[in-house]
């Protein structure tokens, strides 16, 4: 009776509001942060048209690209134009009177198709090209975002189920060319408006899309906003802060490593796609290009997370973490020992009053230094986590010099 009456008396551990609010916040901002990684990378490259054309633009003088689209324009031209018919039309005056010129029409019709991709070939190296790849690039950028918008205008059209590119511009400027060479006759070369198109995607859900984007563009861009303070509100809240700040750190860095593998996944997919087309050569280049901001954000939200997860275990409780916490410690008093007294001496007792400040200032000049520029990059966030920890350390011998003077001002 004794044993049941302890029993129930004695305290049982529960689980109170603010532990399930930080606990919820934890996976909610878990959850978010790779996904408003995506919708920010949306945001920032596909509909904004100055970082879209940042992004497309070094593609213009990739050799897979240019070679793709000299094959696909060269191609377009040659199945309109029989050259051998042609040479027998402009010759055939002259063959009916000298037959023996027949011979010379494959050679001269060779040279025609020559002649085609050379000029082609040059238009596609040229600063020409570079000046209308800005413009297609442009012009699709804004077309794209009028379909998705429900708006069908502009060089990229929807067309059933697939998303096309016209690029009717490049072919008449080839054509161009080609009259200026003296290939007269190509002025009178007609690409049919089927064979003037790129099919860019197959999209029978594009409806779906439109339908996400609609819900999705006002509040994309902030998104992943709201997954970092969800992952600072899951810290605040939580009772044992350390262990928190482990799991929101080790969490964003599987959430980084998951969209490497989708990123993976989906290169795949889109280079099958263009598999046995002329494109084939350049898709894994400009797949790579096109997600390049989405690559980066990826690894650097990878090497973030365990940067924060090291921290968060480094302050926890557990023994080794003590251990290590009383070992750097009493490296710092070493070093301390080491400063003769003078003005650093004198003015750690401020820095060791305020050293909880401080390190909140580090973490906020580490944050800054991460996110500052257009993208998010690998190095810059090691560079920022070795400044930070070299701070850190500098705080911490100049508070241990502090407190060593005050002791043997006290001892005095």
């Amino acid at each position: 009776m004794t044993d049941t009456a302890a029993t129930s008396t004695s305290p049982q551990r529960r689980i109170g509001v603010r532990s399930i609010a930080a606990l919820l916040a934890l996976i909610l901002g878990l959850v978010l942060l790779p996904l408003g990684t995506v919708t920010y990378w949306g945001h920032r490259t596909v509909t904004d048209t100055e970082r879209y054309l940042e992004t497309m633009q070094p593609l213009a003088y990739d050799e897979d690209v240019q070679a793709s689209v000299s094959t696909f324009i060269t191609d377009k031209i040659e199945e309109q134009v029989d050259p051998e018919a042609l040479v027998n039309q402009v010759f055939a005056g002259l063959i009916d009177d000298y037959p023996s010129l027949k011979a010379l029409v494959p050679i001269i019709s060779g040279a025609v198709d020559s002649l085609i991709g050379q000029v082609v070939d040059r238009l596609v190296r040229s600063d020409q090209f570079k000046e209308l790849w800005n413009l297609a690039n442009t012009a699709a950028q804004k077309s794209l975002m009028a379909i998705l918008e429900g708006r069908d205008d502009g060089p990229v059209s929807l067309q059933g189920d697939e998303v096309v590119l016209d690029i009717g511009v490049l072919i008449d400027q080839v054509k161009q060319g080609l009259v200026d060479r003296g290939f007269s006759a190509a002025a009178n070369i007609s690409v049919a408006e089927a064979d003037r198109q790129i099919v860019l995607l197959e999209a029978p859900q594009l409806a779906q899309i439109r339908t996400i984007y609609s819900f999705t563009s006002p509040v994309a861009a902030g998104l992943i906003y709201v997954a970092i303070l969800l992952l600072v509100l899951a810290v605040v809240l939580a009772r044992r802060r350390p262990r928190m700040v482990a799991w929101a750190g080790g969490g964003a860095a599987v959430g980084g490593a998951l969209l490497v593998v989708g990123l993976g996944v989906g290169q795949g997919a889109f280079v099958n796609t263009l598999e046995g087309t002329p494109f084939a050569k350049a898709s894994q280049t400009f797949y790579d290009q096109l997600l390049k901001f989405l690559y980066n954000g990826s690894y650097a939200l990878i090497v973030l997370g365990i940067i924060v997860m090291a921290v968060g275990l480094y302050l926890c409780g557990a023994r080794w973490a003590i251990e290590l916490r009383a070992a750097v410690n009493n490296l710092a008093d070493d070093i301390a020992r080491n400063i003769p007294p003078g003005p650093i001496t004198s003015s750690g007792a401020w820095v060791a009053q305020h050293a909880r400040w401080l390190r909140v200032a580090v973490a906020a000049i580490f944050t800054i230094i991460v996110v500052i520029g257009n993208d998010l990059s690998v190095a810059r966030t090691i560079w920022a986590a070795l400044i930070s920890l070299l701070l850190l350390g500098v705080i911490q011998v100049w508070a241990a010099a502090g407190r060593r003077a005050s002791a043997e001002q006290v001892a005095a």
